[in-house]
């Protein structure tokens, strides 16, 4: 059966949308990246109403119009396309006109190196001088918290006493939504923040653990004010740093990768979307415990303490000293004795 000819377009990425398994910031974005396509393409190809007269020529030229930005960006506006396209072909028997367009990958560069040590001496900088984003920088550094996931923290979601944090609401996807234990320096941070909140009489415990000067959240647009304020302070601190705010989160990943413990759990931690089919179907969800389910909880955060916070937690107290397994030089022998012999 040929595929149908009235197939409007913005019926196509509606439908092909209700398909998807993705969180409510997802969704607002993939509606962004489609309001922006569709106003191009009546500008551009004003008869183009149908998904059948969509080709590969109209996407590639309309991804000439993203010329100077980053592949990443490119992607993730052609995302909604590409799926579609994909979702119309299986269901309805499109040409799948958006398959290996080139857009380039993910990564085009390897992932900026964060090292521990960097983060703790960039905390005790913005303790002496910044302290009011102290927490910021920690959750991100040592909780690896997205920017916009540390600017929407409130205090309901905090439990200092037995130093867990939950991060849930407004996430890109069902895996964001975790609850996690937390290092000693964001532990600490957290509790520096508190007390000086407290000074001032905290009422109502959901407000936003970070304030800008003027005592307002970072809520919305206004958490590129939080980075902004953040890459201010990274350059203050080192001027020849080359990573920044958003990349402080990359040290969780830097650490585990250089101790040789990175996997599903610190994944988990992360909030990542699980990779593999073993990750998806067989390896249980640690972060997906809310506050209120206790015993589940309390295992879960037992795992998380174990794998990720005491590995952190020791580091800090030795100073990042990484030992690194030297597979070149010889074992060591033992001394013989004399008038012993020699084990070969």
């Amino acid at each position: 059966m040929p595929p149908p000819d009235d197939f409007r377009l913005v019926d196509a990425f509606n439908e092909a949308l209700s398909h998807t398994n993705r969180g409510k910031q997802a969704r607002y974005d993939w509606q962004v990246s489609v309001k922006r396509f569709m106003t191009w393409l009546a500008k551009e190809f004003p008869d183009c109403l149908y998904w059948r007269l969509l080709t590969r020529q109209v996407v590639r030229r309309y991804l000439d119009s993203f010329e100077g930005l980053s592949a990443n960006h490119k992607r993730l506006s052609l995302q909604p396309i590409c799926q579609t396209s994909g979702y119309m072909h299986r269901e309805y028997g499109y040409v799948n006109f958006a398959e290996r367009l080139g857009i380039g990958s993910k990564m085009k560069t390897t992932p900026k190196i964060v090292y521990g040590q960097d983060v703790l001496e960039l905390l005790a900088f913005m303790r002496e001088k910044h302290p009011r984003l102290l927490a910021g920088a920690a959750l991100q550094g040592f909780a690896g918290l997205q920017l916009q996931e540390a600017t929407r923290l409130t205090w309901d979601k905090v439990d200092l006493e037995r130093g867990l944090i939950e991060i849930s609401g407004e996430v890109k996807n069902e895996y964001r939504n975790r609850v996690i234990p937390v290092s000693g320096p964001v532990l600490e941070a957290l509790r520096e923040a508190y007390e000086r909140r407290a000074q001032g009489k905290i009422q109502d415990v959901k407000e936003y653990v970070l304030l800008s000067k003027q005592g307002c959240p970072y809520i919305g647009a206004s958490w590129q004010n939080y980075s902004q304020e953040m890459r201010v302070i990274i350059r203050q601190w080192n001027s020849r740093t080359d990573w920044t705010p958003k990349d402080l989160r990359n040290m969780l990943s830097t650490f585990a990768t250089l101790k040789g413990i990175h996997g599903d759990v610190w994944e988990q931690y992360m909030g990542h979307a699980p990779r593999s089919i073993t990750a998806r179907h067989y390896v249980p969800r640690l972060a997906s415990a809310t506050t209120g389910e206790k015993n589940a909880l309390e295992v879960h955060m037992a795992v998380f303490r174990f794998h990720v916070v005491e590995p952190l937690n020791e580091a800090v107290r030795t100073g990042f000293k990484h030992a690194f397994l030297k597979f070149f030089e010889p074992a060591p022998t033992k001394q013989v004795e004399p008038g012993e012999a020699a084990v070969v």
